[in-house]
């Protein structure tokens, strides 16, 4: 089974992503207890796999994107992932978990 076949059939959907016409862009939301203030009328977080293909070479990128509660914004991408597909979903729990921690970070006062 190839890459995209992969993602179609763990759920991804995939879009038109106009700021990358050379990748084939999926999404799909993950469960989380925070979700993004602008998005919260919707469940969790949305995640975002890129597939480029040059040639013979594949390659992915994973990003998510969010603004927690006091406005402030997180982009995290993990990018020349693995051209193994399993391999590279596989960094997305810990892009989740990167996302709680600011979400909920209360500094303390000095």
């Amino acid at each position: 089974m190839n890459a995209i076949q992969h993602l179609q059939n763990q759920g991804w959907t995939e879009y038109q992503n106009r700021f990358k016409p050379h990748a084939r862009c999926f999404y799909k939301r993950y469960n989380t207890p925070t979700r993004c203030s602008c998005n919260d009328d919707k469940e969790g977080m949305q995640v975002c796999v890129n597939y480029y293909k040059h040639d013979d070479n594949e390659s992915f990128e994973i990003e998510l994107c969010g603004e927690a509660n006091d406005g402030t914004w997180l982009e995290l991408k993990n990018y020349s992932l693995s051209s193994d597909i399993e391999k590279a979903i596989a960094v997305i729990p810990r892009l989740l978990a990167t996302w709680e921690t600011f979400a909920n970070y209360k500094p303390t006062e000095q």
